[in-house]
């Protein structure tokens, strides 16, 4: 178990709740305000809010979902020796997770589909966004292997320091004070970093006849956290 205070548990107040909301720079009313509909309905929710005082450090991954986070606040600094990640819907249709670090986040991996909020920078081996409904907020600069945002949302106060940088089905949704260098899934290059498997071809093709490829994100997440290579021949 994490070494953490819970909502649940009547180790957290509501007034801190609301205090640690205040503390959000990405706050907009739907983000605060399904936290704060969610602390009425906790009972019913799968996941707890968690608390963790004086930084966090997990020695394996940390899957938001298999431990029951809805809501996880980290006072200082997280450290993850594996793969992070959170959820979009969560058991029993509970709202996608949030993750607020008021420090430095660090991890093997991180996989995003939810609210992910760091003050600090963010240093991972690869940096993978699912879906396009929550977003991520870097505070600081983020230093990746592989960034691949997909549909997610990503701000970066910071710089973006990244081997590869891979854009979405709509380019790149990034805010970010310099643009990096992207390849596109149509881009013969991808095959110098990425195994064809982890392509498929859509149904549609361009004009010149040639196919719109996507990446497996499926595959791709699976890779990321079994520590897989993602070009291996």
């Amino acid at each position: 178990m994490l070494p953490v205070r819970s909502f649940k548990q009547g180790q957290i107040t509501s007034d801190e709740v609301r205090d640690l909301l205040a503390r959000m720079r990405d706050a907009g009313e739907h983000k605060t305000g399904e936290v704060l509909e969610g602390m009425a309905a906790i009972g019913s929710y799968a996941g707890d809010i968690l608390v963790a005082d004086a930084g966090l450090h997990v020695a394996g991954h940390l899957d938001l979902s298999r431990e029951r986070a809805w809501v996880l606040m980290v006072y200082g600094d997280l450290v993850v020796d594996g793969v992070f990640s959170d959820y979009l819907y969560g058991d029993d249709d509970d709202p996608g997770s949030h993750l607020l670090v008021t420090g430095d986040m660090r991890a093997r991996g991180v996989i995003t589909a939810g609210w992910m909020e760091v003050h600090g920078s963010l240093a991972c081996g690869h940096l993978i966004g699912d879906y396009n409904d929550c977003s991520a907020y870097i505070g600081g600069d983020v230093h990746a292997g592989l960034f691949y945002g997909e549909e997610h949302f990503f701000t970066i106060k910071g710089a973006l320091h990244a081997g590869l940088v891979i854009s979405g089905p709509t380019g790149p949704r990034l805010d970010v004070p310099v643009e990096p260098e992207v390849i596109s899934t149509a881009d013969p290059r991808l095959l110098d970093y990425l195994d064809r498997e982890l392509l498929y071809a859509h149904d549609v093709t361009y004009e010149d006849g040639s196919p719109v490829l996507g990446i497996d994100l499926g595959e791709l997440c699976q890779r990321v956290r079994n520590g897989t290579p993602l070009r291996t021949a």
